[in-house]
């Protein structure tokens, strides 16, 4: 049993440091201050038993350094509430776990995205999609969202997993209610890929594999200063910055593998005849391994997200002097017109985005 003057000491410690949780806005401390109180009871007891006194001693030591700051970043959530509220929330606070406040401008993003045939075949499998939220909170939370899938089935198979891939990872990815990008943006290529599969495997249990369908999908989310990329396949998102190209994403195909292992050069790759044999797809297996890249953007970055109609004919350098040189808008055409130029042996599709630091968003589409 423990002595009358530790419960004394214990009853007195709970009731100073109620009073304490006082200092924290009202709305928080309706949520919050149950949990709090019986949080510092345990914690409490356990510093007691452990190293008496000069533990409890320690206990409130950090407690009141904890309480300080918490309060005050609580404070400033509440005021950023109330002026959300009285401007009509068409700013993003963001609160800092050191109690300061920063304000983060929505993107200025010019986007252009253009799909094209080619010159040998006859169906486009090619799909894409560009999303900018014209909600606030929403482009705040979510951030604008851009997909690119290159279907594979044969006659109208893989044009249908394509458009099954962009709209399901625009769905699925907008509906998730995490913070985390990163999360739901692994989430929704999931889903898309378990989508595909099941229509592979409703009408057949065991289809031949000439007869299924399947998609590459690259996504990306811009959002606080941050691009986000998933890919699947060999579909690409590269970013364009002070002259240097990067290339985002890796390809999951056999030709990749062999220029990753040094026995071909990127340019040997481009022309090679099994450029197109892939490892990873959507809709292959019931699941699959999607790859998460994450880079810091910057003003005046250009993002391009393309198929390999694109990237297995036009050369980084090429990418690079036509994004530059000419507007989103232009640089989509002329890029397509390049890949036809040089035979244009499959689909065509690219997406190009320019990053403004600003608060206006414009949205073109050829």
């Amino acid at each position: 049993m423990e002595p009358f003057s530790s419960k004394r000491t214990m009853s007195i410690s709970e009731r100073l440091y109620r009073l304490l949780l006082l200092s924290y806005p009202a709305e928080f401390r309706q949520i919050y201050r149950h949990e709090m109180a019986q949080t510092f009871r345990d914690c409490y007891r356990e510093a007691l038993q452990q190293r008496g006194h000069r533990g409890v001693l320690k206990l409130w030591g950090f407690m009141l350094y904890d309480l300080i700051t918490t309060a005050l970043v609580e404070h400033i959530r509440a005021f950023i509430t109330m002026l959300k509220r009285f401007f009509g929330d068409n700013t993003n606070l963001i609160v800092t776990a050191e109690g300061g406040a920063t304000l983060f401008t929505q993107f200025n993003l010019t986007v252009a995205q253009q799909t094209d045939v080619g010159r040998k075949r006859q169906v486009n499998e090619d799909n894409m999609l560009s999303i900018i939220p014209e909600d606030p909170q929403v482009m705040a939370k979510k951030g604008a969202l851009f997909v690119v899938a290159d279907g594979m089935g044969g006659h109208t198979q893989g044009n249908l997993a394509s458009e099954m891939a962009v709209n399901t990872v625009k769905d699925v990815y907008y509906q998730d209610e995490s913070e985390d990008v990163g999360v739901a943006l692994l989430q929704a290529m999931k889903q898309a890929n378990s989508l595909i599969y099941h229509a592979n495997t409703s009408k057949n249990p065991q289809p031949e594999k000439d007869k299924r369908m399947g998609t590459t999908c690259v996504a990306a989310v811009l959002r606080d200063e941050t691009v986000y990329v998933a890919n699947v396949g060999d579909s690409r998102a590269y970013i364009v910055r002070d002259g240097q190209v990067k290339q985002v994403t890796e390809d999951h195909s056999v030709v990749a593998e062999q220029v990753r292992a040094g026995l071909l050069t990127p340019d040997q790759a481009r022309g090679h005849p099994q450029s197109n044999i892939i490892y990873r797809c959507l809709g292959e297996r019931p699941d699959v391994e999607v790859d998460l890249f994450s880079e810091h953007v910057q003003e005046d970055d250009l993002l391009v997200l393309c198929t390999d109609g694109l990237s297995n004919l036009v050369s980084d350098e090429e990418l690079r002097e036509i994004v530059q040189q000419f507007g989103p808008e232009e640089s989509v055409y002329h890029l397509i017109e390049q890949a036809n130029e040089h035979g244009g042996p499959d689909n065509i599709t690219a997406i190009v985005v320019r990053v403004s630091l600003e608060q206006s968003k414009e949205l073109q589409n050829v």
